[in-house]
């Protein structure tokens, strides 16, 4: 039986760096949404903040493809990204193959991501089809919203980086709420 943990967020609270930190901690295959995005920037080109969105579309059914893959061979891994009520039903998916789903709810005070993600935005560190700067009032938008919650409250662990991405006891309480789900 696999297990799949779930780094999901808004942007800038700290997910692909709690996800990489996991990575390690863990061994087991990081699924990171934006790294299939990029490739198909890479591929096809960067356009606008409507060309993001579809890509973005595409680099999750991407990602859920091959978490499919690993979870039938017995796979485990992490999955991470800003999903939305969209992909609940992929995770579901997951979960009825077998796989023990939970997830590590990533967070911070929304002047915290706003300002984190302005400095991101401004920095130039990501790949340009992101359109960060055209994604702005979007962003200002979700971060007033409450996030879906993807798992059962049981199965979910809240982790507030409003005060720095910290990760020590991170992988073990994962470990023991992981093992409260078999």
């Amino acid at each position: 039986m696999s297990r799949v943990i779930v780094v999901s967020g808004p942007p800038c609270a700290g997910k692909s760096t709690l996800a990489r930190t996991l990575e390690h901690e863990f061994g087991w295959p990081r699924l990171a949404k934006d790294d299939y995005k990029e490739r198909v920037f890479d591929a096809l080109g960067a356009r606008d903040r409507d060309w993001s969105r579809r890509v973005s579309a595409l680099a999750w059914q991407l990602l859920f493809s091959e978490a499919e893959r690993l979870v039938a061979h017995g796979v485990d891994c992490l999955i991470e990204g800003n999903l939305r009520a969209a992909q609940v039903p992929a995770l579901r998916q997951l979960a009825a193959r077998g796989a023990t789903v939970v997830e590590l709810a990533v967070s911070a005070r929304p002047e915290v991501l706003l300002s984190r993600y302005r400095a991101r935005a401004g920095d130039g560190s990501r790949h340009p089809g992101h359109v960060d700067l055209e994604a702005l009032p979007d962003i200002e938008r979700e971060l007033s919203a409450a996030p879906p919650m993807l798992a059962d409250p049981a199965a979910r662990l809240a982790w507030d980086t409003s005060d720095g991405i910290e990760s020590a006891g991170l992988a073990a309480r994962l470990r023991a709420l992981l093992r409260a789900q078999d």
